[in-house]
């Protein structure tokens, strides 16, 4: 699908997985609205909330609509993605791709699953 991230080499076994994937200079969605370079470390990309910038209303369409596309694509082939966020969303170009489908394939909790167990109806 054109907006999900290519992997150069994937591999696992009883006990761990190793995915490759290039590396992006635009770095993702989340260094985008934080103005940080994807090279540097964690805590001066992020822990600085007064560079954080909103995107323009063209470029919320853009990638809106290009996010909404790849998770019908993933629903409609009965693919569960439960890890989207502003990290999970690399750039390249005027595209952007989703990362991290690979989570649900190794068991690992949805990145939302400490906010929807707060409430006693949701299983």
């Amino acid at each position: 699908h054109p907006y999900i991230y290519k992997i150069t080499f994937a591999t696992a076994n009883e006990s761990s997985a190793l995915v490759i994937r290039p590396f992006s200079e635009k770095g993702t969605l989340k260094d985008l609205i934080y103005k940080a370079k994807p090279k540097d470390p964690f805590l001066k990309k992020y822990c600085n909330p007064k560079k954080i910038q909103g995107l323009e209303l063209q470029q919320i369409k853009t990638y809106g609509k290009q996010i909404l596309e790849v998770l019908k694509f993933l629903h409609e082939k009965g693919f569960p993605y439960g890890h989207l966020h502003s990290a999970n969303v690399m750039l390249d170009g005027d595209t952007c791709k989703l990362l991290d489908l690979e989570n649900s394939l190794l068991g690992l909790p949805s990145f939302y699953r400490s906010y929807f167990s707060q409430f006693r109806k949701i299983n």
